[in-house]
């Protein structure tokens, strides 16, 4: 019951709500009402409401605000939050009854999609784990010349046809020919791949292909703005970095990448009230990576600011020239917030 009182208190809100329309059954889609989205592009809409269970919530990608359809609309039109917590009480749906409320507002697990598959599923049965190819297979091969720890060749998959295979997780997904690629799933903390990345092969030579290499993104449900890599494997008690890329991320322990849009400052809810340090690429040249940084320090988060002496771009090229320990030690000495980041970032950036 609570899933057509809750659809039906969505459409009389959308009146009020620009460019409100239903991207599908329990998936809608407006400008959001409490930042505005956007000032300057007007048709921006990062606002959305999905299904969890047998209730909708409301989630920004813009703000970063996520709330349950009664916050919501105590927010944007408190008359109705009246109308809707009668209808609700009526329907039995109040603390004293048999009804269960969702656990939480979980982002990562519970937006509108059912998740395709599962770790061994068909869908993954046709890709192949890299710990089961020969050694003197070329993605096996490329793993061990990335240095990338064995003990995630089984996390880690091969595709000789990337396109046919992605097309199975998002059939709307842009066209893309028969590629060998490495497969990088995400999982959700249940197990269930959210999204995967694939990355092309290549052997012109390690620089060659470090820089040849091209990633393909693709989501089960093309509303989550961003994807968290390994945020089932890290320990939120204990202090957690966040890198950009999941290869990066498999070097240093309890390291997370964070791929896609929204505003980079805004966690995990599984990662709120632990210690996060933001480990970017080391581009001082890149503006995109420059105005990021400078948008983590106004919001007083910690950050890496890379010291001169590190010539490479990033953790997987270091990786070369130094252990993880290594690479760790100098993370953490040189992680900085507030004025002291300010005063770093300023004789590090170069644009």
């Amino acid at each position: 019951m609570s899933y057509y009182i809750d659809k039906k208190f969505i459409n009389l809100a959308s009146g009020s709500l620009q460019q409100f329309k239903w991207k599908k059954e329990d998936l809608a889609n407006c400008r959001c009402p409490i930042c505005g989205d956007s000032t300057k592009n007007k048709t921006k809409a990062r606002g959305y409401f999905y299904k969890k269970g047998n209730d909708f919530f409301y989630k920004c990608h813009n703000c970063g605000v996520g709330h349950s359809l009664y916050r919501f609309l105590e927010t944007v039109s408190p008359l109705l939050k009246k109308d809707y917590a009668l209808e609700r009480w009526k329907a039995g749906e109040n603390g004293n009854s048999n009804y269960k409320k969702p656990k939480g507002e979980d982002m990562f697990a519970g937006l509108s999609f059912k998740p395709k598959f599962k770790p061994n599923s068909v869908l993954l049965d046709d890709l192949t784990r890299i710990k089961d190819l020969e050694p003197s297979h070329k993605a096996y091969e490329f793993c061990k010349m990335r240095r990338i720890p064995e003990k995630f060749y089984n996390i880690l998959y091969y595709t000789n046809d990337f396109g046919s295979w992605m097309r199975k997780l998002d059939p709307e997904c842009l066209a893309v020919g028969a590629e060998e690629r490495l497969v990088i799933p995400f999982f959700n903390k249940s197990g269930d791949v959210v999204g995967a990345q694939g990355r092309l092969l290549s052997f012109k030579g390690e620089e060659t292909a470090r820089f040849s290499a091209r990633y393909i993104t693709v989501k089960a449900d093309k509303s989550i703005d961003r994807l968290w890599y390994g945020l089932w494997r890290v320990d939120p008690k204990k202090k957690v970095y966040v890198v950009e890329g999941p290869l990066d991320s498999l070097f240093i322990p309890n390291t997370i990448a964070m791929v896609g849009a929204g505003a980079i400052e805004n966690l995990h809810d599984r990662l709120i009230g632990t210690e996060v340090v933001y480990v970017l690429d080391n581009e001082p040249r890149n503006k995109q990576i420059v105005n990021y940084m400078d948008r983590l320090i106004n919001k007083d988060c910690k950050v890496c600011i890379w010291p001169s002496k590190i010539q490479e771009k990033d953790i997987n090229d270091m990786i070369y020239t130094r252990s993880a320990k290594e690479i760790q030690k100098i993370i953490d000495k040189n992680t900085y917030s507030g004025l002291e980041a300010r005063l770093h970032f300023r004789n590090w950036r170069k644009v």
